[in-house]
């Protein structure tokens, strides 16, 4: 890993410029640009996203106090690192680790309250060491920082990978059109069968169906196709030692963090229409009078709920006739041990929906139903809440497949 890879934009906040001129230079040397103000001057800037933020820990005029210096630090924080700022870290300039534990533990507490963003790690140097011997040591000192905080690391690994598998997954889609007159006809049809694929709408109905957003979605699935290719096999062994889990005393906080992280890879909520009903999709069952699954004694039910479980082939190929639901429900996890049966759909846990953590997904394999897409259409009786992700929909189709396939045998005992 390499820091200055990482690095093309740096945002610098000292009380004393002179201080930081040489360290401009050696940023310059790199061609990674930087901004430099005072503490009062950037009070009153608009500043977009930089990837480090380095900044002299005593920036107060008024107040010698390190919790006071922390508080001006954190004020400034709040001001131009706005929900727009991006994913930064921090490189504070002091020599004493007790203050940047200090610095960690109150910004903490801003991460905790959603502020401001909060920088993805603090790291500390010796300003007065590069100010009497040079910067030519920096980005050496700064590699073996990160390398100590494994996060850290991982962050900067990661974000370096990201820009170099963009710009294969840019450069290898876009050689396929060598001619730049023909990009706006042949390029723009490529990324059209990309949609088409990525969604597998039928394409007599694209003109009902905006697929804009699925042609992100499709290149996204060619960056990860390049992204996992980048990584280094030479690698610095992340998990060595291995971590323990810090949960283990705290189990809520472990849900709703698994929440969190499951719905990020299983649940999509971005272009979701009710008008287009597409395999994945779940609803919520809002008519009274429709049947609903029976519920285990003492399970309390958030959302009644539906998937349109036809095969993406019938799908795209037009062999649909109606939309096929199975139907169940989102339950908290504490009830999982009511769901041993095998006519439940019961893996998908813990989940975040609609803002609620600690969910469990929940089909009833019984309560398979035929319905007209008209119905599934209608907000009074069904409301498309998200669409599962390829693998999780492939997950649920094949065990209800194999639920319905059980053949079973009826002996004379």
């Amino acid at each position: 890993m390499m820091i200055e890879q990482f690095i093309d934009n740096v945002l610098i906040i000292d009380d004393k410029p002179d201080e930081v001129q040489e360290l401009i230079n050696v940023l310059n040397k790199y061609d990674i640009y930087s901004s430099s103000y005072t503490p009062e001057e950037i009070k009153g800037q608009t500043i977009k996203n930089k990837q480090i933020i380095f900044c002299d820990l005593f920036l107060s005029k008024t107040d010698t106090t390190v919790p006071g210096n922390i508080s001006e630090l954190r004020n400034i924080l709040k001001i131009i690192c706005s929900k727009d700022f991006g994913s930064y870290g921090i490189v504070l300039w002091t020599n004493h680790k007790a203050h940047i534990s200090d610095v960690k533990s109150k910004i903490s507490t801003d991460k905790k309250n959603n502020s401001y963003i909060t920088p993805l790690f603090i790291i500390g140097l010796d300003k007065q060491k590069y100010i009497q011997d040079g910067y030519d040591k920096l980005f050496n000192d700064l590699n073996t920082e990160i390398e100590k905080d494994k996060a850290a690391h991982f962050f900067v690994n990661w974000s370096i990978t990201i820009k170099s598998a963009t710009n294969k997954a840019l450069s290898d889609i876009y050689s396929l059109v060598p001619d730049y007159d023909k990009q706006q006809t042949e390029l723009l049809y490529i990324l059209y069968r990309m949609a088409i694929n990525h969604t597998g709408i039928p394409e007599n109905k694209i003109n009902e169906y905006d697929l804009s957003i699925d042609a992100y979605k499709a290149f996204d699935e060619l960056l990860y196709s390049d992204l996992i290719n980048q990584q280094d096999k030479n690698e610095t062994n992340l998990f060595k030692p291995i971590p323990q889990n810090p949960y283990k005393s705290c189990v809520d906080k472990k849900n709703e963090v698994f929440s969190k992280l499951n719905s990020k890879m299983f649940i999509d909520t971005v272009n979701i229409q009710q008008e287009h009903i597409i395999p994945g999709n779940v609803y919520e069952i809002l008519e009274a009078d429709i049947v609903k699954p029976q519920v285990p004694n003492n399970v309390t039910v958030e959302k009644y709920i539906a998937i349109e479980l036809t095969p993406p082939c019938d799908f795209s190929n037009e062999k649909k006739i109606n939309s096929r639901l199975i139907k169940g429900f989102l339950c908290n996890i504490g009830h999982k041990d009511k769901f041993k049966k095998d006519f439940y759909y019961k893996d998908m846990y813990p989940l975040t929906i609609c803002s609620k953590d600690n969910l469990q997904l929940i089909f009833d394999f019984r309560h398979l139903e035929t319905v007209d897409d008209s119905e599934l259409k209608d907000e009074t009786k069904y409301k498309v809440l998200f669409r599962v992700s390829p693998k999780l929909f492939a997950d649920i189709l094949q065990k209800f497949s194999s639920s319905y396939a059980r053949l079973g045998l009826s002996k004379i005992e």
